[in-house]
C-alpha cells in the first residue's frame, strides 16, 4: 500500500512541478522509491537483530535470496528518495523558500545516518526511514495544497 501511495505522490508532484526546476527528476526518484516499496513488500526481510518483534537478537551472517532482494530494493529505494529531496530543492531553491531549500538538503544526511547506523540497532533504521516518510509526506502535502489555490 505505501508503495502505491508513494508512486500517487509523485504522479501529484509531476503535476504541482510541471515546467519547474526539479520538476523532471524529483517525480522519477519518487516513482522509483514507491517501486522500491512494492518489490521489498513482496520480497519479504530476514528475521534477526531483533526484527521484526519477537525476532532473535543474533545479526544476520548469511541473507536468503528474499533477503538479498528486499536489502537492494530498499537501498535503491532510499537513495532515490534522498536524491528526490536534493532535486526538490531545487524547485524550492528557484522560489526562494530558504527554509524548504535547507530542510530538503540536509533530509539526505539524516536518513542515510538513519540507515548506516541500522548495523548497530532497529531504531536507528527506523528513524531514519520514518524522517524520509514523514519529510516525504509533508513536502507532498505542501506542494500539491500550494497548487491548488
Amino acid at each position: 500500500m505505501t508503495g502505491l501511495l508513494v508512486v500517487g505522490g509523485a504522479i501529484a508532484i509531476r503535476q504541482a512541478l510541471r515546467d519547474t526546476p526539479g520538476g523532471t527528476w524529483a517525480p522519477r526518484l519518487l516513482a522509483i522509491f514507491g517501486a522500491s516499496f512494492l518489490v521489498a513488500g513482496w520480497f519479504s526481510a530476514d528475521p534477526g537483530a531483533g526484527f521484526p518483534a519477537g525476532a532473535p537478537e543474533d545479526r544476520v551472517t548469511s541473507l536468503s535470496t528474499h533477503g538479498t532482494v528486499h536489502l537492494i530494493a530498499g537501498t535503491v529505494g532510499y537513495l532515490a528518495l534522498c536524491a528526490a529531496f536534493l532535486a526538490l530543492a531545487r524547485h524550492y531553491a528557484a522560489r526562494r523558500q530558504r527554509r524548504w531549500v535547507l530542510a530538503l538538503r540536509l533530509l539526505p544526511a539524516g536518513v542515510l545516518a538513519g540507515f548506516a547506523a541500522s548495523a548497530t540497532t532497529v531504531v536507528a533504521f527506523t528513524a531514519g526511514a520514518g524522517l524520509g516518510l514523514l519529510a516525504l509526506s509533508t513536502v507532498i502535502t505542501h506542494l500539491t495544497l500550494r497548487t491548488r489555490r
